[in-house]
């Protein structure tokens, strides 16, 4: 029986969240890490009201807050699962809208606020605009920058044959369709709609886009694309 090579699984998120994902990768997968973004935690961040619940769309401002002004129980709503341990971690009373955007728009209209949308310099969507027009009082703060980086030599060889690229966010997306505008052979799982959105069609081997917005259902998809499982080729969801 002749066994086959892992599948390289080309991972550009930031350093840190690239490195954690790779972790929970079994041996049939390859991570190679190679980030298109570096975090910059911005400095002097004004505190949120106490009285304000907090939005997080991402660990990374979760992070970048709390660096400055620590949780202390204080209300938060946060994208996903992983974003809400982080912040519970770091003292906030989090709930998790175990979801995208979308879901974390439909969980903050259940609640008065005032909020605050703690998030990047660079961001997809308009939350604070979108809650606005839901007659929300909310303030936003700018709490990190994200900084393009090239892909290294080594991503770049692993696009000329078979390997899987999970995209997590929009900005990710994007810069990777300028750094790698087709890869033939590559196979892009997408987090969301959203970040599907910004792949051209036919440039790569196939699109898929999770179900459910998740570290752990973007594992199961590389998984079974590695066990030739995979969606058909083309811009799909599921």
């Amino acid at each position: 029986m002749v066994t086959q090579p892992p599948l390289p699984v080309l991972l550009t998120r930031p350093r840190a969240q690239s490195e954690q994902f790779a972790a929970t990768l079994p041996p049939v997968l390859r991570p190679v890490i190679s980030p298109l973004l570096h975090i910059l935690h911005l400095d002097d961040l004004p505190p949120a009201p106490e009285t304000a619940t907090l939005i997080f769309t991402s660990g990374n401002g979760v992070t970048a807050y709390a660096t400055q002004h620590p949780g202390i129980g204080q209300s938060a709503l946060c994208v996903g699962t992983k974003t809400t341990a982080i912040a519970r971690d770091l003292g906030f009373d989090a709930i998790s809208a175990e979801g995208d955007a979308r879901a974390i728009l439909d969980l903050a209209a259940a609640y008065p606020g005032p909020f605050v949308h703690v998030r990047g310099k660079h961001t997809t969507g308009d939350i604070a605009g979108a809650l606005r027009d839901l007659g929300k009082e909310v303030a936003e703060i700018i709490a990190y920058d994200q900084t393009p980086v090239e892909l290294s030599e080594t991503a770049r060889a692993i696009l000329e044959g078979p390997c899987a690229v999970p995209l997590f966010s929009p900005r990710t997306a994007c810069l990777f369709t300028n750094a790698c505008p087709t890869a033939r052979t590559a196979q892009i799982i997408a987090m969301s709609p959203a970040v599907a959105e910004q792949l051209p069609e036919h440039a790569y081997s196939g699109i898929s886009i999770l179900e459910k917005p998740n570290a752990a259902a973007m594992r199961d998809a590389l998984l079974a694309y590695a066990g030739g499982n995979h969606l058909e080729a083309g811009r799909t969801s599921g």
